[in-house]
């Protein structure tokens, strides 16, 4: 019978060491692999496992969830309002619904006070300076 490799028996024992890994240090991970899995390992060796496991992992679901060779990038939609200073109503646009005026309706009816919303502005622009200044 041919003799396993290290890394063969560490493959086959991944998701236990994981879980050693959360409670364990990589000394005590190393412990309990030799007295109960009978795998001799380092703490680099161990280290170097990991990353190549995870590396080769990584790779290989990359592969598998997209045949075609190419990466597809999802967007979420996001909203975005703008307030017309002039006209009094807030402007709604959206990725999503940009013909919908059923919500814009509704906003006929409330007032925008607009002083405290400056205020707000300046409060913030007051409290960001203040950190940059700190930072320096």
């Amino acid at each position: 019978m041919a003799k396993r490799t290290k890394f063969s028996k560490f493959r086959d024992l991944y998701e236990v060491i994981e879980e050693l890994a959360v409670s364990y240090t990589y000394e005590g991970v190393v412990e309990i692999l030799a007295e109960r899995h009978d795998l001799i390992l380092t703490t680099g060796t161990l280290t170097n496992y990991l990353y190549r496991y995870r590396k080769e992992s990584k790779k290989s679901s990359v592969s598998t969830d997209n045949s075609n060779g190419k990466i597809e990038i999802k967007h979420e939609a996001s909203e975005q309002t703008f307030v017309d200073l002039k006209g009094g109503k807030p402007i709604q646009e959206s990725d999503t619904d940009i013909d919908d005026d059923s919500e814009s309706d509704n906003q006929d009816d409330e007032e925008i006070d607009y002083d405290a919303l400056l205020e707000e502005m300046k409060r913030k622009a007051v409290i960001k300076s203040n950190k940059s200044l700190l930072d320096r």
